[in-house]
């Protein structure tokens, strides 16, 4: 299984941020996953009210819209972050588009102060199954909540694609987090931050045994890939003899 981080740097304008998702999009393999940031398409800026409350659903639909016509057509399949309205209210979301058109969309839950000025969480956050893979999504702070990490591996997650948008240089005490998720867990983890200066928090790939697999270059936009192996997650953490 291949996996693709797309670090980009989020910006404010939904037609430019859909511009450079199709850029990386266009060069994707089938079967390929390509995973971006948190608030990627829509932008993720929780700090100004005005860019908030300029939003616009229907461009955030359009632009949701295209993304799942290229990985129609290229085969692959995506991951991203953005803003979404569903149910009458905004929500800082997590959209999955599978290459055979599938649509799943998880709605952050552990929002921040910020974000609880501006989005509605999400109620449940539940694996989900494509193919032969069985995953999770989270997103940000919601790294530091183990206990949603161990119910998507009770569920039978072999991986958590964990979209970040923390960029701060205080974030970068977070790294060995996603080392201690994969090993705790005995799963992969994916997380991909947003590239934006001052970002010293870089994304990465890592092994269920805690290995690194990926790590991007910290402050600015990096694209890298690694083939993963399932079969090295561990479905029985009592049975696992690694440790």
């Amino acid at each position: 299984m291949k996996i693709s981080i797309a670090q980009l740097i989020v910006g404010r304008d939904i037609a430019a941020n859909l511009n450079r998702m199709r850029a990386v999009l266009e060069s994707a393999q089938p079967a390929e996953w390509v995973v971006f940031p948190e608030g990627t398409l829509s932008g993720y800026f929780p700090d100004d009210d005005g860019f908030m409350r300029s939003l616009n659903g229907s461009s955030i639909e359009a632009g949701i819209q295209e993304i799942e016509r290229i990985v129609r057509t290229r085969q692959c399949n995506c991951i991203f972050g953005s803003a979404t309205f569903a149910d009458g209210v905004l929500r800082n979301s997590v959209v999955t588009v599978s290459a055979d058109g599938e649509r799943h969309v998880y709605h952050k839950i552990e929002l921040s102060g910020l974000d609880r000025r501006h989005f509605t969480p999400g109620a449940a956050s539940e694996v989900i199954r494509i193919g032969d893979l069985t995953f999770g999504v989270l997103a940000c702070r919601e790294l530091l909540f183990p206990a949603m990490w161990s119910r998507l591996k009770q569920a039978g997650a072999q991986i958590v694609f964990h979209i970040n948008n923390a960029i701060q240089p205080h974030d970068r005490i977070w790294n060995h987090v996603f080392i201690s998720r994969a090993i705790e867990q005995g799963l992969f983890v994916c997380s991909v931050n947003n590239g934006a200066p001052p970002q010293e928090l870089a994304s990465h790939l890592v092994a269920p045994s805690g290995q690194v697999l990926l790590k991007t270059k910290a402050g600015g936009d990096d694209l890298l890939s690694a083939e993963i192996n399932l079969a090295d997650a561990i479905p029985d953490l009592a049975l696992r003899t690694d440790f």
